[in-house]
């Protein structure tokens, strides 16, 4: 590999970053109230910042795959930018719909515990 300690510094800036704006994320989503929401969010950041992609001329070196995109979409047009993000949006996808999933899943349990639990504004009212 020709250039393979610049390649590890910049991708070790690269992690350092991710894990820095992670945390600003993971601040500004604190206030989003609906859990199911806030994981959407990470997820969708964490696929787009770490979906890697393979490259092959020069040497074989893993990149983000949106920035692979980028590049691509800059000298080889909207084709191949598509075919290097496909990846990256199967993961969206398929988190999305797990979250949702989750999200149905503990809303059915909260309306279940709603239900079980006697309303005790009714057991108030019998001893006044």
């Amino acid at each position: 590999m020709i250039y393979q300690d610049l390649y590890w510094n910049a991708a070790l800036f690269y992690l350092v970053g991710v894990a820095g704006f992670w945390l600003v994320m993971w601040k500004l989503t604190h206030y989003i109230p609906w859990p199911p929401l806030r994981w959407w969010f990470v997820w969708v950041f964490l696929c787009v910042v770490l979906t890697p992609w393979q490259g092959i001329e020069p040497e074989p070196y893993y990149a983000p795959a949106i920035i692979v995109a980028a590049f691509d979409f800059l000298d080889l047009g909207w084709d191949s930018a598509l075919q290097v993000l496909a990846s990256m949006i199967n993961a969206i996808v398929l988190g999305s719909g797990v979250i949702v999933l989750l999200a149905i899943v503990l809303k059915i349990q909260s309306l279940k515990r709603v239900q079980q639990r006697p309303l005790e504004t009714d057991a108030g009212l019998e001893h006044d």
